[in-house]
């Protein structure tokens, strides 16, 4: 018989961390109006990536993608 291990819950960012990474990023892209929504989703992964938690299924990590634009 096995057993089961069990499992630590990874931690959500707070939106807190959230909002200050995104305002990071946002910063490191040269301040650019109108992406709001893409520097948010891209602090989120980036911070769920950092506490343990596997990002969502993309194509490309959104972090990298604001980093190089």
């Amino acid at each position: 018989m096995r057993k089961s291990r069990p499992t630590v819950p990874a931690l959500e960012p707070t939106e807190a961390q959230i909002q200050h990474e995104a305002y990071l990023l946002w910063l490191e892209a040269g301040r650019p109006a109108g992406r709001d929504l893409e520097h948010w989703l891209a602090a989120r992964e980036l911070l769920r990536h950092r506490h343990g938690r596997a990002p969502a299924a993309t194509a490309a990590h959104p972090a990298r993608a604001v980093s190089a634009a």
